[in-house]
């Protein structure tokens, strides 16, 4: 299968552009220290959750080659149970990244 290709959103008259993961970043330390400072919630909660969801996100980001979980299982069965010997090795032929 093979992906289009999509033009780049960069122009040139905008020589400097803040990466949009910056951003996500910047706008979460800010969240994180709303809390803390303006809601009383105790940074040891603010912390855990942080990471927690960072754990999500970032699981979602290592998925961006191949789809999902179902994108890399085995090796398909034959009809009498054996494996085809023209996948390679791992299974991972067709997936250009992988979580695992």
């Amino acid at each position: 299968m093979e992906h289009q290709q999509t033009p780049s959103t960069i122009t040139s008259d905008r020589p400097f552009r803040i990466h949009p993961a910056v951003w996500l970043i910047a706008a979460g330390i800010i969240a994180a220290l709303a809390a803390i400072f303006v809601f009383k919630v105790a940074a040891g909660t603010v912390i855990t959750y942080g990471f927690i969801g960072l754990m999500a996100i970032s699981h979602l980001f290592m998925h961006g080659g191949h789809g999902g979980h179902g994108g890399h299982g085995g090796a398909p069965a034959n009809k009498d149970g054996a494996t085809s010997d023209t996948q390679s090795k791992d299974g991972q032929e067709g997936n250009s990244g992988s979580c695992h």
